[in-house]
């Protein structure tokens, strides 16, 4: 915080909120575009509070470029002092997963887990609870998510860095509300980042968050996949399976059945799959499809019985034939994993993004 001018405005929106500690318990969220200076002012707020004897918790729900916490998950660090280097947000933090990188498609696991997050600040007895957010303002999906988290969280203060007047169409609905609304403006000493420089810095924290990751083998039917019927059906065995229903092609074949919907594991989806046929002669109504080629090295989330997020994997391997799934993680009591979330983010041996999928298809 030495390195940059701070502006008077930053000062009296900490001192304002500081003052708020006094009869309340204060939640406090941080909305802002992009490259809008967010992260450094929550760093701010954080170094400011703790100066003046407040504990703070620090929510950072910036999925992408997370300072607490590795990317695809919202973090949780309390502070009693200070935090003097960049390690001090990195070490001994709590996390939620979610699965990307962007709320985009995960909106609701978004919620969740800032919702997690903030309740574990509040059990932890902080004084200010403050949740740093994403860059994600434009468009209706992104006016969803800012207000219901807003309205979930219910933060006495709401606070907006902005160049000009780009997020008025969201401030003006809460003010509205009756929500208090302190407006900033951008630091002028703003680097913008390229996406490429984004991309290194997730890598450099996926390294980080992996790098005593040790292989690991899970059986299938000791954990529940949310994503799909995996483990709770009936198993079918592809062999009974009528002639214009048969699927000659695949190397590898699992099938399962659960209530409407059948659930079908293969090496590569080919295109002579009748799908049709396949609803019809099982009576379901959805068919959840996997390649199981393309699930190597998606990250997933290890959660246990309470719904917490043990830590963060990589499957190398998903063979529901044999009962086992192997992971890369450096999550070491598996025994303690319950339910295993599926994300859309690949990552190559725990150091670098090597792209996204859908990992379980509705056909």
């Amino acid at each position: 915080m030495n390195t940059i001018d701070i502006p008077r405005e930053w000062e009296q929106a900490a001192d304002r909120i500081k003052q708020d500690t006094k009869a309340n318990i204060v939640m406090c969220i941080v909305i802002g575009r992009i490259d809008s200076g967010k992260s450094t002012f929550c760093k701010y707020l954080t170094n400011t509070w703790t100066a003046s004897g407040i504990r703070v918790g620090y929510v950072d729900s910036d999925l992408g470029q997370s300072t607490i916490g590795p990317p695809t998950t919202v973090g949780l660090k309390i502070f009693n002092t200070p935090p003097q280097q960049q390690r001090d947000y990195s070490n001994f933090f709590d996390l939620h997963f979610v699965g990307n990188t962007a709320p985009e498609g995960f909106l609701l696991q978004t919620l969740h887990a800032v919702k997690k997050m903030v309740d574990k600040s509040l059990q932890q007895v902080s004084q200010i609870t403050l949740v740093d957010t994403t860059g994600f303002i434009d468009g209706p999906a992104a006016r969803i998510l800012k207000q219901y988290k807003i309205e979930m969280v219910r933060p006495q203060w709401i606070i907006a860095l902005q160049a000009e007047d780009e997020m008025e169409h969201l401030l003006r609905g809460y003010e509205k509300m009756g929500w208090h609304v302190i407006r900033l403006t951008c630091s002028k000493q703003v680097v913008t980042r390229s996406q490429a420089e984004r991309q290194k810095y997730r890598n450099e924290r996926y390294k980080a968050y992996f790098k005593s990751a040790k292989v690991i083998d899970c059986p299938i039917h000791t954990v529940v996949f949310p994503s799909c019927i995996l483990g709770t059906g009936q198993r079918i065995n592809p062999l009974e399976l009528p002639k214009e229903t048969y699927m000659p092609d695949t190397k590898y074949l699992y099938i399962e059945k659960c209530g409407s919907e059948l659930l079908i594991v293969v090496d590569r989806l080919v295109e002579s799959v009748s799908f049709y046929k396949l609803k019809e002669y099982f009576s379901v109504t959805s068919i959840a499809c996997t390649e199981r080629v393309e699930l190597k090295d998606l990250i997933v989330g290890l959660n246990d019985k309470d719904g917490n997020t043990l830590g963060l994997g990589t499957i190398i391997d998903l063979d529901p034939l044999n009962d086992n799934l192997t992971l890369f993680t450096p999550v070491q009591d598996i025994h303690k994993v319950t339910t295993i979330y599926l994300g859309n983010i690949k990552v190559e041996q725990g150091e670098k993004e090597c792209g996204k999928i859908r990992a379980v298809r509705y056909l």
